[in-house]
């Protein structure tokens, strides 16, 4: 990624998942702080190689580059991931930043081309098997549902290119799921639910963990300190 430190890295994110899909809640783009390769809607995104007149070194991983063919530009907005080691099609059709591990940071990007505030934010996890004996952990505080709400975001620094944006991390961590589904969304109805098909997610996956009864402190001390 130290080739695309002097340039400009976001996106047009907007209040919407991606055209042609709805959605009760808008979603936002939301990636890990650990390496990830990006899985993508082959519909909307595709690859091209040095020889295409699009092709654009400054984005370049490996030999390839990702185009967004919808909108006619490069999808900066997913190069904002911070350690992007690749791209691959995604077999299930949706678009997602695939790490591995139980235990990193998520940061949810406002990026956009205006400021604004993201309110009423919610992370939402789904493991992956679903699994009863789960136990998530956001910020070091355990979870009693699947759904974190968190604090307003205010998206006002102003980048090159007539941008805006800012980003919020968290901690998450999980016992007892081999993988995990996470999305970040606006709940704007209040329900803390999200239905339809998020713009963006990360699919987590790690080794099966055993779970065993304890208390929530001695599953703590396996994480993060409050």
């Amino acid at each position: 990624m130290g080739t695309k430190k002097g340039i400009v890295l976001g996106a047009l994110m907007f209040a919407t998942v991606l055209a042609g899909r709805a959605s009760a809640e808008p979603s936002y783009l939301v990636y890990p702080s650990t390496p990830a390769v990006f899985r993508f809607d082959a519909s909307r995104y595709e690859l091209v190689v040095a020889s295409n007149p699009k092709f654009d070194p400054s984005f370049a991983i490996g030999s390839t580059m990702l185009w967004d063919r919808v909108e006619s530009r490069i999808p900066v907005e997913i190069y904002r991931a911070p350690f992007l080691t690749g791209f691959e099609p995604s077999p299930s059709g949706l678009n997602e930043f695939v790490t591995y591990g139980n235990d990193f940071d998520v940061i949810v990007d406002g990026f956009g081309i205006l400021p604004r505030t993201l309110g009423n934010l919610c992370l939402r996890f789904w493991p992956q098997p679903n699994v009863a004996a789960l136990q998530v952990f956001i910020d070091g505080e355990p979870l009693r549902s699947l759904t974190a709400s968190l604090a307003p975001v205010d998206v006002s620094t102003a980048l090159p290119g007539g941008f805006f944006a800012d980003t919020d991390s968290h901690g998450i961590s999980w016992l007892g799921a081999a993988g995990m589904e996470i999305i970040a969304f606006s709940d704007k109805d209040g329900d803390r639910a999200f239905a339809g098909t998020p713009a963006f997610r990360i699919l987590a996956l790690s080794a099966a963990v055993a779970v065993e009864e304890t208390t929530w402190g001695g599953v703590k001390a396996l994480y993060r300190n409050p």
